[in-house]
């Protein structure tokens, strides 16, 4: 097996959307970093201009000559404290999120999050007179983040985690705490990274309350996979609505089962169901799960 072929296993291996999207992360950071230790302090400014083709610029002039960049530029970190705090949070909370929706959600969320923020760092940069004349690039995965962030904390708002193996702190309240400084320190510095924050929060919020069926936007629905991958992925809540669908009834005794699930899969699940349900993912882990657990959990994030 040759060193390609390695590399392209271990990015394929298990097929998480976390672990391609972190591994595509600090390869793209590892690669600017050679590219600044190859021009040397005399021929950083070359380096900076010739990365600088995949940051977003906050000019929709700019962004004319540049178009790409509304997608290239969350791959690209600033420094080795960027990339570490937004791979860290991608990597514990990234895989709460895979627990509940499928890969193709999770792309979804990812990418248009990211997107949104640079949509809205946009925005702002052409009518705010505040930033009217500015001359800014943005780049880095915050926006992309905390769209899962935040989709997270609305899919499971009670969802604990353990913050640095000492308590317990729910989605919820992680998510409202990453919001509230980024308005608080608006002001202070860093404006455009602040605004793709706000950006990917604000996509992540309204993408999973409509997931949930609490809007209606359908054009959501009409996206399609952004990074979708060469061969099938099977998703267990598929499975389980294609059964739902062709379950025969042939029988008097398996009629009456049919009838009995269909009662059940109609009703939607109580909030202390699901409560006790994520206090036993919190014990015990995701796989503990019996399948009706888990078919509740999915049936209370569907539309």
């Amino acid at each position: 097996m040759s060193l390609w072929d390695k590399i392209q296993y271990q990015f394929n291996k298990g097929d998480s959307p976390v672990r391609k999207l972190i591994i595509i992360n600090v390869a793209i950071f590892l690669l600017s970093g050679l590219i600044y230790l190859i021009a040397g302090s005399d021929q950083i400014n070359k380096a900076n201009n010739l990365l600088s083709i995949f940051y977003v610029p906050s000019a929709f002039s700019d962004l004319l000559l540049k178009p790409w960049t509304i997608g290239t530029y969350m791959f690209f970190h600033a420094d080795l404290r960027h990339i570490i705090g937004n791979m860290l949070m991608l990597y514990f909370i990234g895989r709460i999120l895979l627990d509940f929706q499928s890969n193709r959600t999770f792309y979804k969320i990812y990418f248009l999050g990211g997107i949104s923020g640079a949509i809205l760092y946009l925005v702002t940069y052409a009518i705010s007179p505040a930033f009217a004349g500015g001359n800014g690039l943005m780049l880095g995965a915050s926006g992309a983040v905390i769209s899962v962030v935040v989709a997270t904390a609305i899919l499971v708002p009670n969802y604990e985690l353990y913050l640095f193996g000492a308590f317990r702190v729910k989605m919820k309240w992680i998510a409202l705490f990453l919001i509230f400084t980024d308005l608080m320190y608006f002001n202070a510095g860093n404006q455009g990274g602040h605004l793709a924050h706000i950006g990917g929060a604000m996509f992540g919020a309204v993408f999973m309350l409509n997931e949930q069926g609490r809007l209606n936007l359908s054009f959501l629905n009409q996206i399609k996979n952004p990074f979708k991958p060469k061969y099938t992925i099977i998703d267990e809540r598929d499975i389980i609505r294609n059964k739902r669908e062709t379950v025969k009834t042939s029988s008097k005794g398996e009629s009456r089962s049919h009838k009995k699930y269909q009662r059940s899969s109609n009703d939607k699940p109580r909030q202390e169901e699901i409560d006790a349900i994520l206090d036993k993912i919190n014990q015990s882990g995701y796989p503990s799960l019996t399948k009706e657990e888990k078919e509740l959990l999915f049936r209370a994030s569907d539309k």
